[in-house]
C-alpha cells in the first residue's frame, strides 16, 4: 500500500488555464482558487495555473494547451463588450483549435448580482454554447465575489477532470452518432 501512495504524489499536477479581461476581480477570482488547493506541506503542488488575457494578437501556446487539463474563462457579466470579446476569443482562439478538443470549460460569471447582468442561461445563449459538443463546459455565476462561488467553479471543472481522467478520451466518440445520423438522412432521400 505504500508504494501505491507514493505512486500517487508522483503523478503530474493538474494545469489549470485562466482566461480573462485583467483587472482586481479577475485576479482576485484567481487568488480564492489558487489558496484553497495550496498546501505548503506538499513537495509536488497538485495544481499549476497559467493565466491568458484574450488576446488576439497572440494565440494560445501549443506548451500550455498540452498540459491543460481545465480552462476556467472569467467574465464580466454586466459588460456587454467584454462578453463579446470573450465569446469571440472563446470560438476563435480556443474552441476551433484542435490541440483544445478534450479540454472542459467552465465560464465563471462574476457580478452576477447587478441588475443588468446576464444570467447564466443568457450567457450560453450569447455565447453560442449549445454548439459546443465536442467537450464538457458550464456556466456558473458569482455573486458579489463570493469564495463559495468561486469555489463551486472550480469545483466542478475539477470533479470532472478527476472523474474523467486527463483529457478524456471519451468525448472523442461523441463524433461517430453524427455519421450515423448523416448516412440514416441519406437513406430517408433514396426513399423519396
Amino acid at each position: 500500500m505504500g508504494r501505491t501512495l507514493m505512486f500517487k504524489k508522483q503523478k503530474p499536477p493538474k494545469h489549470i488555464l485562466f482566461i480573462g479581461e485583467k483587472n482586481d476581480t479577475r485576479d482576485y477570482i484567481i487568488d480564492v482558487i489558487k489558496e484553497s488547493v495550496e498546501d505548503p506541506k506538499d513537495k509536488t503542488p497538485k495544481y499549476t495555473f497559467s493565466i491568458q488575457e484574450p488576446d488576439f494578437d497572440s494565440e494560445l501556446r501549443g506548451a500550455t494547451l498540452k498540459k491543460t487539463d481545465g480552462t476556467v474563462f472569467i467574465v464580466n457579466s454586466s459588460k456587454m463588450t467584454e462578453l463579446s470579446k470573450i465569446k469571440e476569443y472563446l470560438w476563435e482562439m480556443f474552441v476551433w483549435n484542435d490541440e483544445t478538443v478534450n479540454i472542459p470549460v467552465i465560464v465563471a460569471s462574476h457580478n452576477a448580482e447587478k441588475a443588468i447582468a446576464l444570467t447564466s442561461s443568457e450567457i450560453i445563449e450569447a455565447f453560442s454554447l449549445i454548439r459546443l459538443t465536442d467537450r464538457l463546459w458550464n456556466v456558473l455565476e458569482i455573486r458579489e465575489n463570493k469564495k463559495e462561488d468561486i469555489l463551486a467553479c472550480f469545483k466542478w471543472l475539477d470533479d470532472y477532470v478527476e472523474v474523467l481522467g486527463i483529457k478524456p478520451k471519451a468525448l472523442r466518440k461523441k463524433k461517430a452518432p453524427t455519421k450515423t445520423k448523416k448516412s440514416s438522412n441519406v437513406k430517408k432521400t433514396k426513399k423519396n
